[in-house]
């Protein structure tokens, strides 16, 4: 999702699929920081989720370093998930009040400088979900049939080149994200960026992909693809974020 996927202090899509639902949800924030503020970015979040306001977080927080996006001057990027918009609208208005999480929007304030927000909903997800999955590959896409899509992708990863594929991935509805938002983002997570590209070094070639290719390519329109790794996660783990 543009950049990659904070709270809601600091948060149009053409449609949103009826596929999402009151599914998983995420709110993504872009972050330009200093390189000598980064440990202390770290630091405020270290120190966020040892206090009493972590207690009632049932969701997942991801900090991640930009290591290719373009002219954005983002270094950073949040994004915290939720199981659904209900859950993360109690937690918020539960913390909202509690020095714990004024001290942590202080120090993002005096740290870092915010480049984007965002918001989107999953409209699934495949492969396996890892926690151990560090380098994320974002692509934004203008998508004008869903359920071609969704078909095709289907049809890719049951075949036996998509059944082998090492990493998890989701497709995300981006509901909020400015005039200029994409109406999905694809994300692709491994390893490492070698299992990466090792992965699509692999693909060309194969005819079940280039026909997954040639569907996309009349449903899809790529508008951003952006490269992630993780620095440090808080709260539960991905796959039961994911799972249905």
């Amino acid at each position: 999702m543009k950049r990659s996927l904070l709270s809601s202090v600091f948060a149009a899509a053409l449609f949103v699929p009826a596929l999402a639902g009151a599914a998983t949800g995420v709110t993504v924030i872009s972050l330009e920081v200093a390189p000598k503020d980064a440990p202390k970015l770290v630091a405020a979040y270290d120190k966020y989720y040892a206090s009493d306001a972590a207690k009632g977080f049932k969701g997942r927080t991801i900090l991640s370093s930009n290591v290719a996006d373009g002219a954005d001057p983002a270094t950073h990027s949040l994004w915290v998930q939720f199981r659904s918009a209900a859950e993360q609208e109690t937690y918020m208005n539960a913390v909202a009040e509690m020095p714990a999480r004024k001290e942590l929007m202080d120090s993002l304030g005096s740290l870092a400088k915010v480049t984007y927000t965002g918001r989107a909903a999953l409209v699934r997800s495949w492969g396996d979900a890892a926690d151990d999955d560090i380098v994320w590959v974002t692509y934004d896409v203008n998508v004008s049939d869903v359920a071609a899509f969704n078909a095709a992708l289907d049809a890719w990863m049951a075949s036996p080149k998509g059944k082998s594929f090492p990493g998890q991935g989701q497709l995300w509805a981006i509901t909020f994200g400015g005039a200029d938002a994409p109406t999905h983002a694809i994300t692709l997570g491994y390893k490492s960026l070698a299992e990466a590209d090792a992965w699509t070094a692999s693909l060309p070639g194969d005819p079940d992909f280039v026909k997954f290719q040639g569907v996309l390519a009349k449903v899809t329109v790529r508008v951003g693809a952006y490269l992630n790794r993780v620095v440090k996660t808080w709260g539960a783990s991905e796959k039961s974020l994911l799972a249905p």
